[in-house]
């Protein structure tokens, strides 16, 4: 594993980086009203060239104007943090072709969830920095914030505080005990489609947190599956799940299982900690997590606890 970095803590007055990774917006009016909400917050916002393009559909401008706007935004000295405006699709399309030493050499916060998973899970592998998986402008600021979310989002990242408990009220056990571990946390299906690829880290001492949205049960069960043939699950030191989104209209045609059964099994065959219903995925009330930093699971407690603070002052 590359030495792990950690960015400066984001302060009132900072400059926001805001660019598109992976889709276009589906209406640039909300990018527009999450502008104002950080300004409002204090901050100054610049956004990339193509964070309002939109290319072939599905994607927020070609891999190449995309992966422009990624590295320019972190050698831009002038920008402190760099968030990602939605997901959608297109993150992992850029992988091979993104300059990692940049990125190394410009540490600094990214804040990115659902499809950035892929890219941040190939940004820890190659240059070990500590990213963050959460709130995205388009996403959860457009409109009103939900406190919850709100609260998380700027305490992670303005907060050096060394060691914090991680609010989990929500959460229940599936399978007692005690974990510590470095934190892989992100979409499912994205980490399981990184699967044989060299951007998907090491699973050795890590505590993997999952959660996906409108993917069937029986896609649920065969992506976690997947992860169980590719010996990911065998390596982890513990297991939590975040909320699984049922698809609107549900294709199959045969009889669904609940998704907690689902769960319930495979972390039953892990016979490691496990909690569930942790406040994080597509949902309005989530957490904004620090992907790569050492925490702590106690399922009998409920605590999810940073033995760590993923800033530097």
């Amino acid at each position: 594993m590359n030495t792990i970095l950690k960015p400066k803590a984001l302060k009132v007055g900072d400059t926001i980086g805001i660019i598109s990774p992976a889709s276009p917006q589906r209406d640039p009016e909300r990018l527009k009203r999450s502008i104002s909400y950080l300004e409002q917050k204090g901050f100054t916002v610049k956004l990339g060239d193509s964070a309002l393009a939109s290319y072939a559909g599905y994607l927020a401008g070609t891999d190449q104007e995309r992966i422009h706007d990624l590295e320019a935004m972190f050698s831009d000295t002038s920008v402190d943090a760099i968030f990602c405006a939605r997901g959608g699709y297109g993150t992992a399309r850029m992988l091979p072709y993104i300059n990692y030493d940049l990125i190394a050499a410009h540490p600094k916060i990214f804040v990115g969830f659902s499809d950035t998973t892929a890219l941040q899970c190939a940004i820890f592998k190659k240059t070990g920095l500590i990213t963050f998986s959460g709130a995205m402008p388009s996403v959860d600021m457009a409109d009103s914030i939900d406190p919850f979310t709100e609260s998380s989002l700027w305490d992670i990242l303005m907060n050096t505080s060394e060691k914090r408990t991680i609010p989990s009220q929500d959460s229940f056990s599936i399978q007692s005990g005690y974990a510590e571990g470095r934190l892989i946390c992100g979409n499912l299906c994205l980490i399981a489609s990184l699967c044989g690829s060299e951007y998907l880290p090491e699973f050795n001492n890590t505590i993997l947190l999952l959660e996906d949205i409108g993917e069937e049960q029986y896609k649920i069960d065969r992506l976690l599956c997947q992860l169980e043939l590719n010996g990911i699950l065998s390596k982890i030191k513990g297991l939590l799940f975040g909320q699984f989104t049922p698809p609107n209209n549900p294709t199959t045609s045969v009889p669904q299982r609940d998704y907690q059964d689902i769960l319930i099994e495979y972390s039953q065959k892990l016979n490691k900690p496990c909690l569930a219903n942790v406040d994080y995925g597509h949902i309005a009330k989530k957490l904004t997590l620090p992907f790569g930093i050492n925490i702590s699971i106690d399922a009998d407690t409920k605590e999810i606890i940073l033995l760590e603070s993923p800033l530097c002052s």
